[in-house]
C-alpha cells in the first residue's frame, strides 16, 4: 500500500529554489556509501535531501533497491535512468539493508534451496537445473558481498502484478532483469536475451556498480508523485505505535 502526499516533484523543485516553504530538514544516520560524491548534487538526491531521507549516490553508476516501495532504480551521477518492479523478502525472510555491489552475472543459474527451506517449507533437497523453471529464472545478478542474496529473474512472473510484493526468501526478483543486465554489462538486450536463453550456464564477469539495498517509505515515483509507502517490515512505527509498544515493555 502507498499513500500519495500532498505535494509532487514540481512543488519540491520550488522549495528547492526557495520559493516556497522548506520541508523536512536531514536525518541523521547516513551510511558510509552516502559520502558527499565528487560533483554537485542531481535534482534527484536534492529531492531526497528535502524530504528528509537524504540519499547520495555514488558518482557513475549506482543501484538503488528501495525495499518498501518494491522497487529498483538505476542511477549514472545521481539520474534515474531505468527503474523496474521488484519482489524483496517477506516480513519472515526480509532483504537485507546492506552496500553491496555487482560482481558477476550468471545467466541460466542453477539453485539449491537452503537447509531451513528444506527443513521448515517442504522443498525438496536437490540442485534446480537451469531453464524458465528454475526459481531465479533465467539469468542472476551476484553481488559481493552478498550473503546469497541476488538481483534475477523469477519462474513466477505475475506475481510482479500484485501491489504488495514482499514474497521471496530474501533474494530481489527484478521484472525488467534483462534490461538491468544489458545496462550493468553495457551489451543490448539481443545479447542478454540470447545468452539467458542458450545452453550452457554460463559466467560473464561484471563491473563492481555499487548496489544500496535502502528501507526509504517515502519515495517519488517516476512521474514525480511522491508516496509514503506501507512499513511491511515494521521498522518505523508509527508514533502512536511507538508509545504503546513502549508502555508495554
Amino acid at each position: 500500500m502507498r499513500v500519495p502526499l500532498r505535494f509532487t516533484y514540481r512543488f519540491l523543485l520550488l522549495v528547492m529554489l526557495g520559493l516556497t516553504a522548506a520541508c523536512t530538514p536531514l536525518q541523521p544516520g547516513v551510511s558510509a556509501m552516502d559520502e558527499p560524491p565528487s560533483r554537485a548534487l542531481s535534482e534527484f538526491e536534492q529531492l531526497m535531501k528535502r524530504l528528509g531521507s537524504p540519499l547520495v549516490l555514488p558518482s557513475g553508476k549506482a543501484i538503488l533497491v528501495n525495499v518498501p516501495a518494491y522497487e529498483l532504480v538505476a542511477f549514472e551521477d545521481g539520474v534515474p535512468v531505468m527503474r523496474s518492479r521488484i519482489i524483496v523478502g517477506s516480513p519472515r525472510n526480509p532483504t537485507p539493508l546492506v552496500d553491496t555491489h555487482v560482481s558477476r552475472v550468471t545467466f541460466r543459474p542453477t539453485w539449491r534451496p537452503t537447509p531451513d527451506m528444506i527443513e521448515f517449507e517442504n522443498y525438496e533437497d536437490k540442485v534446480w537445473p537451469p531453464g524458465r523453471n528454475n526459481p531465479l529464472g533465467l539469468a542472476a545478478v551476484r553481488l559481493d558481498p552478498g550473503m546469497l542474496v541476488y538481483l534475477h529473474d523469477t519462474n513466477q512472473r505475475g506475481l510482479f502484478a500484485r501491489d504488495g510484493r514482499a514474497l521471496s526468501h530474501g533474494c530481489i526478483r527484478v521484472q525488467r532483469w534483462d534490461e538491468l543486465i544489458a545496462w550493468i554489462v553495457e551489451r543490448d538486450l539481443d545479447w542478454v536475451r540470447a545468452m539467458a536463453e542458450t545452453p550452457p550456464s554460463k559466467e560473464v564477469q561484471a563491473p563492481a556498480i555499487p548496489v544500496l539495498i535502502r528501507y526509504l517509505r517515502v519515495f517519488p515515483a517516476a512521474d514525480g508523485t511522491v508516496y509514503k509507502h506501507h512499513d511491511i517490515y515494521g521498522l518505523e512505527p508509527e508514533p502512536d505505535q511507538a508509545r504503546t509498544s513502549s508502555r508495554g515493555l
